[in-house]
């Protein structure tokens, strides 16, 4: 064996060594993702499709640094593995394909989900606001203006109004601004929340086709495990 031999083979166990490592840390990865498990939950599926997505580059460098060198300088039982870890790469492709419709379909469930808890947020705010409308609307004489008033505040002192046709006008109008408000802030509120939601979204599905390219070019190029004939 000649000097770039012996440094060849070192470098190549020295990379399979670390490949070997990243391998372990990322099953560890995967595992913690993963449990508990919480199917037919949108937002933790949609979630741990973004975790998986984002631990896969880690798995896709420890798989690159173990195929390094080929079958060169190999222990005979280490094929069995890379061979396991070749149909392996298939396998992790595939099933990052078939995330997709599935982060996809979450998006648009947690989308739902989100619009109608703000909405309801936004009726709750409202329905106190409605009924002192509502009571208003319905008051007629000062005398039941300034009745309305103490109701509203029955431990404090509240002075008799002797223009109180005016001060209704003005809280039925400082009551229509915050209706409106409101319902300004539970619109802006759905669509700051729609677009973070795509935003992830496109940015996990497209990562996730990404890194299922990686995984089956890796089954591809490391087809010679899959070919050696063993005894």
């Amino acid at each position: 064996m000649t000097e770039s031999q012996k440094l060849y083979g070192s470098s190549s166990f020295k990379l399979r060594f670390v490949g070997y490592l990243l391998l372990i840390m990322s099953i560890l990865d995967f595992i913690d993702i993963l449990t508990p498990f919480q199917f037919m939950n949108p937002v933790w599926e949609f979630q741990t499709i973004g975790a998986l997505v984002q631990h896969s580059p880690l798995l896709l460098i420890a798989l690159v640094f173990i195929f390094v060198g080929g079958k060169n300088y190999r222990h005979k039982f280490e094929g069995y593995l890379l061979q396991f870890l070749s149909w392996g790469s298939l396998l992790a492709g595939i099933l990052l394909i078939l995330l997709i419709p599935l982060g996809i379909t979450n998006t648009w469930r947690i989308n739902h989900q989100n619009n109608v808890l703000i909405t309801d947020q936004g009726y709750q705010q409202l329905a106190q606001v409605q009924q002192v409308k509502e009571v208003l609307t319905q008051a007629k004489s000062n005398q039941d203006i300034n009745q309305i008033f103490k109701n509203l505040n029955p431990n404090g002192n509240i002075p008799e109004f002797k223009n109180a046709q005016e001060v209704r006008s003005q809280l039925l109008s400082q009551i229509q601004q915050i209706e409106t408000n409101v319902n300004n802030q539970t619109r802006a509120a759905q669509d700051n929340n729609r677009k973070k939601l795509i935003k992830s979204s496109v940015k996990w599905n497209l990562g996730a086709l990404v890194c299922a390219s990686g995984f089956i070019w890796i089954w591809y190029s490391a087809r010679w495990p899959r070919l050696v004939k063993r005894t």
